[in-house]
């Protein structure tokens, strides 16, 4: 008999809904079988230790001596008592209480666990030194540009710097710095030593004091002594400069000349795996020599977008740029030195890389 017949007729729609049923309660029932299982297995409590919370620690107690003091103003205050004549500290506290003799005072025991120590104090400072953390504002000197970042920075204090009524650094003294990097495109960073160069009429005349700051940009109005949205900011900001701008037009020319040699390959039709047409190239001289154009000019605009990357623009901080050294040590002037070839070996070391 034809099973599609047999299906279509009422006797088979009937065995098929029958089957239907008999599977899917199956798989019910298998189903709530093991949500019971997992449930069960969830909710499974264990055996609980059924030692005390609480347990008593029994230890061996030690009699406790009393000092001959108190032996003696026992007898004092109960003259009457029967003295223990078998104690020598009793003994001998009675007899230097006969004589004249003081008895020695005990050792009073620390309160505290931890005995105490003297608090660590840093290096004497100076009577001519200002805190961490000290703003002195300067101005550059020299024009700086990020794409010579060998090129120092040189500032002038333009403010004077006081503290607890003392001329700490003087304005006109000279700060030297080293640029570097910056993430900014627009900014150029400038940290870690700088060497302040007293250049007044005073004793201090020379004297180079080596410190750890960074160059904050400094936004204000002299006119109207406000400051800029960005006063403060880390970095010197300057002036975005673009190279060259042919380099641009080239990436595009040798982009368009790589996508026109492309297409100017022949093709052939080709079946792939599923049995699609798809559009290769032949293998021929002349696809030869267009591919080897393609890559060579693909390869041009790399190196170019490269080089635009790289060189195509750079920051250019004008001189008279107003800035804050923003100092992260303590300012002790007593530390400064003269003619101290060690300064600018620090500094150097520190900028190599």
């Amino acid at each position: 008999m034809n099973i599609a017949a047999f299906i279509k007729s009422p006797t088979g729609n009937l065995t098929v809904f029958a089957a239907f049923v008999v599977v899917g309660g199956f798989l019910i029932h298998s189903s709530n079988a093991r949500e019971q299982a997992r449930t069960a297995q969830m909710s499974k409590v264990e055996s609980v230790d059924t030692h005390p919370l609480r347990e008593s620690i029994l230890r061996a107690g030690v009699p406790f001596k009393s000092s001959a003091r108190a032996a003696v103003a026992a007898d004092q205050t109960n003259p009457g008592a029967p003295s223990d004549s078998g104690d020598p500290s009793r003994q001998r506290a009675a007899r230097d209480s006969g004589t004249g003799k003081s008895v020695p005072k005990p050792r009073a025991l620390p309160i505290s666990l931890v005995a105490a120590t003297n608090v660590a104090e840093g290096p004497a400072l100076s009577k001519t030194y200002a805190p961490f953390g000290r703003l002195i504002p300067c101005e550059t000197v020299i024009t700086i540009e990020s794409s010579k970042l060998d090129t120092p920075v040189i500032g002038l204090v333009t403010e004077d710097v006081w503290h607890n009524g003392e001329l700490i650094i003087p304005a006109g003294a000279e700060v030297h710095g080293r640029a570097s990097l910056d993430r900014a495109r627009e900014r150029v960073a400038v940290s870690g030593k700088w060497v302040v160069v007293w250049r007044d009429a005073s004793p201090l005349n020379g004297t180079e004091l080596v410190l750890d700051g960074i160059a904050l940009d400094r936004a204000k109005d002299d006119s109207s002594g406000e400051f800029g949205l960005r006063d403060g900011s880390a970095g010197l900001l300057g002036d975005l400069i673009k190279s060259d701008d042919w380099q641009e037009i080239r990436l595009f020319a040798s982009t368009f000349l790589a996508g026109f040699a492309g297409g100017l390959q022949e093709l052939r039709s080709q079946s792939t795996a599923f049995g699609d047409l798809a559009q290769v190239p032949k293998a021929s001289g002349r696809n030869a020599a267009l591919q080897g154009t393609a890559d060579v000019l693909n390869a041009y605009a790399r190196q170019i977008q490269e080089a635009i990357a790289r060189d195509g623009f750079f920051v250019r901080v004008p001189a008279g740029k107003q800035f804050y050294l923003y100092v992260t040590e303590t300012i002790d002037v007593a530390k400064g030195t003269r003619g101290n070839v060690a300064n600018a070996a620090i500094w150097r070391k520190t900028h190599e890389n």
